[in-house]
């Protein structure tokens, strides 16, 4: 249900990028949630993209149950994937899950509003990126952010 209400209310989440005063934010695992495929207008449907990672992990789970471990349907490249580095898995909602808060599955696996308020409380940008400018715009960011 937070996933729905996410989807209704903000849509979908792109902060990756870089900003004058600070060309390292990509490293800081800047917030993205992709749900809609807003990003990407000209494409088919994300649904038909959902669809097939839902299939592949379907027969893998057939094929090996204890290999093909969770299914996790993705919304965002993983930290190192936003710094354009060969990364791991994407970042996403942990499924099937009955409970109003899913699971949300980065580094860790968290509720999703927990996920989505340690990343506010860091302005949308909560790993350090190694420059010393993040500290200042970073608090600027979150100056206004009300937890959820």
């Amino acid at each position: 249900m937070t996933l729905l209400s996410w989807v209704r209310i903000v849509g979908d989440v792109w902060l990756v990028g870089t900003h004058p005063q600070w060309p390292t934010s990509a490293s800081a695992d800047p917030l993205v949630i992709e749900v809609e495929g807003t990003r990407y207008p000209d494409m088919p449907p994300i649904r038909e993209y959902f669809d097939e990672v839902w299939t592949d992990w379907q027969a893998a789970q057939a094929d090996d149950p204890a290999d093909a471990g969770v299914f996790v349907l993705p919304l965002a490249p993983d930290r190192f994937h936003k710094d354009n580095t060969s990364g791991g898995s994407p970042y996403g909602m942990v499924l099937p899950d009955g409970c109003v808060d899913g699971l949300f599955h980065a580094e860790t696996t968290m509720p999703f509003v927990s996920y989505l308020n340690w990343v506010f409380r860091h302005g949308g940008f909560p790993w350090p990126s190694g420059d010393d400018r993040q500290w200042r715009l970073r608090r600027a960011l979150r100056k206004d952010l009300l937890p959820l």
